[in-house]
């Protein structure tokens, strides 16, 4: 794996330095990690993932352990209510998580409600899985035929209650980063159907949706 270091990432007790591979769409964090990340380094972990846009490289069936080589173990997890997996190291050197976990791990997935779905099936019709990049027909499918993943969207009110947390002095978003606006932003950029009747491949809807969202969530960061 190819990667760089998110040095700016800030945690509990320190700053984590978190390992990413935008090519392989995938983050390695040492030990726990993942549980110390400040609201700031989870938007800007956000913001990572949109700006890598779709996976270039297909995921190995078997990865190593960058700090001891051993075979990591395919994990099934639970954050609340939320299930995800990761790739972990039984010497407990760290997890290897996709992006698309990550984001379920943080809670910022949710299924698109009746409307949404019966909008995208007439327009968009086909995506991409976020998870293995299979196709995945709208028309007639609301999960992956290939990996069994549903089909999520971007929860807004998960992503609004993360940036409150970022000041707590501030009792509500500005107005321009409500659940609603941002919910807006996500779904005027994924029934943009002169953008996507542009595109010779069909790109995933969380990869739409934190493109979407990047920019409104980069200029809230700067403003703090």
């Amino acid at each position: 794996m190819t990667a760089y270091s998110l040095d700016t990432v800030e945690g509990s007790g320190g700053s984590v330095r978190v390992d990413c591979c935008e090519a392989c769409s995938v983050l390695w964090f040492d030990s726990t990690e993942d549980l110390r990340l400040a609201p700031r380094s989870v938007m800007t972990l956000f913001q990572a993932i949109g700006r890598a846009g779709k996976p270039r490289n297909v995921l190995a069936s078997s990865c190593a352990c960058p700090r001891c080589s051993r075979t990591l173990q395919f994990t099934h997890d639970l954050q609340r209510a939320t299930r995800f997996t990761y790739w972990r190291c039984a010497g407990g050197h760290g997890k290897l998580i996709t992006f698309h976990q990550f984001l379920a791990e943080k809670n910022f997935l949710r299924p698109p409600s009746p409307a949404e779905l019966a909008r995208l099936r007439d327009t968009i019709q086909q995506v991409s899985c976020s998870q293995c990049g299979a196709p995945v027909d709208l028309r007639n499918d609301s999960a992956c035929p290939h990996c069994g993943a549903p089909v999520t969207v971007i929860d807004s009110q998960s992503v609004a209650k993360t940036l409150r947390a970022l000041d707590s002095s501030v009792t509500a978003p500005a107005p321009a980063m409500t659940p609603a606006a941002l919910n807006d932003a996500q779904i005027d950029a994924l029934f943009d159907l002169q953008r996507m009747r542009a595109r010779e491949t069909h790109d995933d809807l969380l990869t739409i949706g934190v493109s979407a969202l990047r920019a409104r969530i980069a200029a809230w960061l700067a403003a703090r």
